[in-house]
């Protein structure tokens, strides 16, 4: 713990940090630095607040509140959706966007701004109204633009109305409907139109005069849905019923049989089978009818012979859709497909209906993944496999995966494999499925797994992990990768690669040979030879990398090209050669010097230093320039501590920091490379500037200007004999809450006053004057705090922190407040 962290009498101060309202910090936020600092990562406008960091010591206890406000550009958490309407129906669309400050809205059609009363829309900030729509008028894209200070973003959907004549192709009447004498009947009409059709019966072709009532009337009615119920149906029921749908597009009708009978009879109509996706919804209809005056009904469902336990199984629910009775089965996964059956029973007689739901997918997993016993050679084997459950959709492609011993990731080796690919040839009819898989690395133990794919764009399960299967071992397959080099002491040529990895040594005793010969010549290769279990080569091993240096015996061959490849061995022969690479001999050390020397001052404690431009040549620098070393000695004081500056890549000057004011210094340069540094150039003596003004400007004020700018006015400063002659003064200022590094700067002449432009309404900001001369900037005045309005009194215990982000959400950012309180202990 730092002693900023101790009270005076070397007690340890504790903190914490608490958040107005209920205290309760959020749940995101956590502290650092000994509970000195707080972080709120992906910070919401929810996390607004003023926040209050408390210290205690022994005898006294301080607190400081921070007031955290977010400003943000207008998002949408809940963008237009794609409507698809009838004609003459009405929309009410509304743009919802969060923003700080908050947002403004105009809409767009078809990319066009668009107004309240144009085309009969009505539109209020954020909400469009369109009454009676039109297709002709009305169809095309919207856009819903928000836009506030820091600004826009725009959602967009498409709508689309619809217009057509009614259509029973899709959903015709029974040609047959059965209703139990005194039960109840309900005959669906479901036609597809736009906008909505109005709908009306005939009985044996004349017109029926319905009430539209809910269904509970005795006798015939229209539901409002359409739908025609009869309560109590007797004989005189049965007919020809005919629904008649009619819009402003025309009219369509479906006609049905009813047929009166007595007892309890199912009048649904089920498919023998129900194909069905994983993770639908599934519904099936069973609809009774019954004399509910004289038969007490039982509705069971059974699922594969088994009475279904709604109270135990939540995946079923017996409900109605549409006002028919039927089966839910929500979420619906393979193990439910079988025969479902609906049982409706009395105490006389019972009737029953059933279908076989079959529940598609991508395929399940494949079976006891093995290798063909004598089938390994040193890059090959075949495996074989149980073919999966294809879930209702033929087996379409394998995709086969290994892994190593030495490398645990999967890696696809066999793709795309068709059910063809992998028949087992004279047994055609089997479900086992077999593959031989090429291309391997040799001497390496191998896991297999196996997936499959149907018409369903998912991959099915993974199958189990074969047992490793080990091949045999060969020559390596595999090149070394990685060659390069370069750099090392003169005279030296180094050559680097990377070690094969264990899985591409295809079997023991791994060795390697280097070689090596001048680039763009056609003489023989040289060559060394390096086994691995050699003493000297574990010595070159670095990592998973090795370095061999080559002698050139001789200080002329300094950075020169040669051209270098790396061959592999084993213990059963050699393998491939890398691909040749350009490496350069080391380079010498630079025998120029860099020449005259000279420069000028930048300010009191730094120095800008010249030379003239140098060859960059092999033979003049035995190499490539790296870079510039400007060292600097006190002229005066030679037991003072010299300065030295590195600069990277060629120039002809550059800066010395960190000086004395007012001294002068001995200044040389050297070159230097990768072998190491030239001669030091000749002595140049420089000098640095008098200080800067060491007085800073006082009784600074500020007042209001104008709509954007404040008057700033104070006392000047004068400079001694010791500093530079004063040049003018700089206004800073900056955004409280944001790093003084940040500051802009107005410069004014040796005027005691200034303006500042370019202040905002409603934030505070901070400020200080500073004089500035050829020495560089001054001392500044205290921090002064103002707002558009003038000079501001800040009390030192509230920090105005204020976000603005103009280009990312608050979920974005991260909050950061820093409580640094310090203490003042009085002891009795």
């Amino acid at each position: 713990m730092s002693e900023a962290d101790k009270s005076s009498s070397g007690t340890p101060l504790r903190y914490r940090w608490s958040k107005s309202g209920n205290g309760n910090l959020p749940s995101k936020a956590y502290t650092q630095n000994f509970d000195r600092v707080l972080v709120i990562p992906n910070v919401q406008f929810t996390d607004e607040g003023t926040y209050t960091c408390h210290v205690q010591g022994r005898t006294q206890t301080e607190s400081k509140d921070f007031l955290l406000t977010i400003n943000a550009k207008p998002y949408f958490i809940y963008p237009l959706k794609d409507l698809i309407v009838d004609e003459n129906s009405d929309i009410t669309w509304r743009c919802e966007g969060i923003a700080s400050p908050r947002a403004s809205y105009v809409w767009y059609k078809n990319a066009r701004l668009i107004t309240s009363g144009t085309d009969g829309i009505e539109i209020y900030s954020n909400v469009l109204k369109i009454k009676n729509l039109q297709k002709r008028i009305h169809d095309g894209m919207y856009s819903c633009e928000a836009t506030n200070i820091h600004g826009s973003s725009v959602s967009s959907a498409q709508l689309k109305v619809l217009s057509f004549k009614p259509s029973f192709a899709k959903n015709p009447l029974p040609r047959t409907i059965l209703a139990a004498n005194n039960g109840n009947l309900t005959i669906p009409c479901i036609p597809e139109a736009a906008p909505v059709p109005t709908i009306s019966w005939l009985k044996n072709g004349g017109k029926l005069s319905l009430p539209i009532t809910d269904g509970n009337q005795k006798g015939a009615q229209l539901l409002s849905n359409g739908y025609l119920k009869i309560v109590g149906v007797s004989m005189v029921d049965a007919g020809l019923y005919t629904c008649v749908a009619a819009n402003q597009n025309g009219e369509s009708m479906s006609t049905g049989n009813v047929t009166v009978v007595g007892g309890v009879t199912i009048v649904t109509q089920l498919f023998p089978e129900m194909r069905v996706n994983k993770n639908d919804t599934v519904f099936i209809e069973c609809q009774v009818s019954y004399d509910i005056f004289r038969v007490d009904l039982v509705l069971v469902w059974k699922f594969n012979g088994r009475i279904i336990d709604f109270t135990q199984d939540f995946f079923y629910e017996k409900s109605t859709r549409m006002g028919i009775s039927g089966l839910f089965i929500h979420f619906i996964d393979y193990y439910h497909s079988g025969v479902y059956e609906c049982v409706a029973m009395s105490t006389i007689t019972q009737s029953s209906i059933s279908t076989n739901v079959i529940v598609q997918g991508p395929p399940g997993m494949p079976g006891n993944v093995y290798r063909i016993k004598g089938s390994e050679t040193t890059r090959s084997v075949t495996i074989k496999w149980t073919e999966p459950p294809d879930h209702g959709s033929q087996i379409q492609q394998y995709n086969i995966e290994a892994r190593t011993i030495n490398n645990p990731k999967w890696r696809p080796v066999a793709t795309n494999l068709s059910d063809f690919n992998v028949l087992i040839p004279g047994n055609l009819d089997s479900d086992k499925r077999q593959y031989t898989v090429t291309g391997l690395v040799p001497f390496n133990s191998y896991q297999f797994r196996v997936v499959a794919r149907n018409r369903f764009p998912q991959l099915g399960e993974y199958s189990k992990p074969s047992e490793y299967i080990q091949l045999k071992p060969d020559v390596p397959v595999v090149s070394v990768q990685n060659v390069g080099g370069g750099g090392g002491s003169e005279g030296v040529l180094t050559i680097s690669w990377r070690l094969l990895a264990e899985e591409e040594r295809c079997g023991p005793n791994i060795g390697y040979n280097v070689y090596w010969r001048k680039n763009g010549t056609t003489e023989e290769f040289q060559m060394k030879t390096l086994l691995e279990t050699d003493h000297m080569f574990q010595k070159m091993v670095s990592g998973n990398s090795v370095s061999y240096t080559v002698n050139l015996n001789s200080d002329k061959l300094f950075y020169l090209p040669y051209e270098v490849k790396i061959g592999v061995f084993n213990k059963y022969g050699r393998g491939p050669n890398s691909t040749s690479t350009v490496v350069y001999s080391s380079e010498g050390i630079p025998l120029l010097r860099p020449t005259n020397v000279n420069g000028w001052e930048i300010n009191s404690t730094a120095l800008w230093v010249t030379w003239d431009p140098l060859p960059n040549t092999r033979d003049a620098i035995k190499g490539v320039i790296q870079g510039f070393e400007i060292n600097v000695e006190d002229a005066n004081d030679a037991n003072r501590k010299s300065v030295t500056a590195y600069h990277y890549g060629y120039m002809e000057g550059n800066n010395v920091i960190g000086l004395e004011p007012n001294t002068d210094y001995w200044v040389t340069v050297q070159i230097f490379n990768t072998a190491g540094e030239s001669n030091p150039s000749e002595k140049q003596l420089l000098g640095t500037c008098l200080n800067p003004p060491l007085l800073y400007p006082e009784f600074v004020t500020i007042h209001s200007h104008g709509p954007n700018s404040v008057y700033v006015e104070w006392r000047g400063v004068s400079t001694g004999l010791f500093e530079e002659t004063l040049r003018g003064y700089k206004i800073r200022w900056w955004l409280v809450g944001e790093n003084i590094k940040s500051a802009n700067d107005t410069i004014v002449g040796k005027e005691t006053y200034g303006m500042v432009y370019g202040i905002s309404k409603g934030y505070v900001y901070a400020l200080r004057v500073l004089g500035f001369s050829k020495g560089g900037d001054g001392k500044m005045s205290p921090t002064q705090y103002f707002t558009l309005g003038g000079r501001v009194h800040v009390d030192s215990r509230i920090s105005v922190v204020k976000l603005s982000a103009s280009s990312i959400t608050p979920s974005l950012m991260i909050v950061i407040l820093l409580c640094v309180v310090q203490f003042f202990f009085v002891w009795s």
